[in-house]
């Protein structure tokens, strides 16, 4: 797997080997990190869990808000209860509600009197003062424990030596980084600062790469796009029936129980 030092070589090389400060490697790293997290958010964004991390969240009695410390918190996708000293426990998926929408779905007492159950039926989560919260309902009078999983919201601070990235993405990683690049360059005495006849051959230049760049950029997206769009498929949920035998008259199809 390419490093970003190694995308960085192949970037200058779609770059028709610019100047080393033109642009310089502060700009490029810039640039190339910003497509890293671009691209990161793009999936993100899909159908599936791409980066996910997890935490316990411990309820009080008489507490109904409580501060996340969890890294990189991102989007919560899927609550549920747990008790790892029982091994009979069965886990309840707890429903996620909006701060304004909790009183449409819960009619109970504000608090709950019970100690030994896991009492929660509702969670919210909400950012307020640059930190995350997650307000639970009913307010518990008990201490019980729930999982919280979650998408985080960035990839780690990069350095040169770092594999971060879409591995099998970094070619579309690399044009777009270099597209952007593009007016930083300099070749010898052809700049973006050259005057006269060498600014024209400049222009030129970066017209030139700049269509090349862009007739791979848009290969290279559809194929990540594909990719975007196929990263949950089917294959490991109950079949529907089908043909003659559908609405469950073959008692061989396990779909029509």
């Amino acid at each position: 797997m390419p490093t970003l030092n190694d995308n960085l070589t192949a970037i200058r090389l779609l770059l028709d080997r610019a100047d080393p400060q033109r642009p310089g490697l502060d700009i490029l790293f810039q640039l190339l990190t910003d497509q890293v997290q671009h691209h990161h958010n793009q999936l993100q964004n899909s159908s599936a869990q791409w980066s996910v991390n997890s935490f316990l969240l411990t309820t009080s009695s008489g507490n109904e808000d409580y501060l996340l410390s969890a890294d990189n918190f991102g989007k919560p996708f899927f609550v549920y209860s747990e008790d790892s000293s029982s091994e009979s426990f069965v886990r309840r998926e707890i429903p996620f509600v909006c701060l304004q929408n909790i009183d449409q779905f819960y009619w109970g007492t504000r608090q709950t009197q019970l100690t030994d159950q896991h009492t929660v039926q509702f969670i919210s989560f909400y950012r307020s003062s640059g930190s995350w919260y997650a307000r639970v309902t009913p307010i518990p009078s008990g201490s019980k424990t729930y999982v919280v999983w979650y998408e985080t919201a960035d990839i780690p601070s990069p350095a040169l030596g770092s594999t971060d990235g879409i591995s099998c993405f970094n070619h579309l990683i690399r044009v777009q980084t270099a597209l952007a690049a593009l007016p930083h360059c300099g070749w010898g005495e052809f700049h973006p600062e050259s005057m006269g006849e060498k600014g024209e051959v400049w222009e030129r230049k970066v017209r030139m790469l700049a269509e090349a760049r862009r007739a791979d950029e848009i290969k290279y997206q559809k194929e990540f796009s594909t990719y975007i769009g196929t990263l949950m498929q089917a294959g490991v949920e109950p079949r529907s029936y089908f043909g003659d035998e559908g609405g469950g008259a073959w008692w061989g199809n396990s779909a029509s129980w």
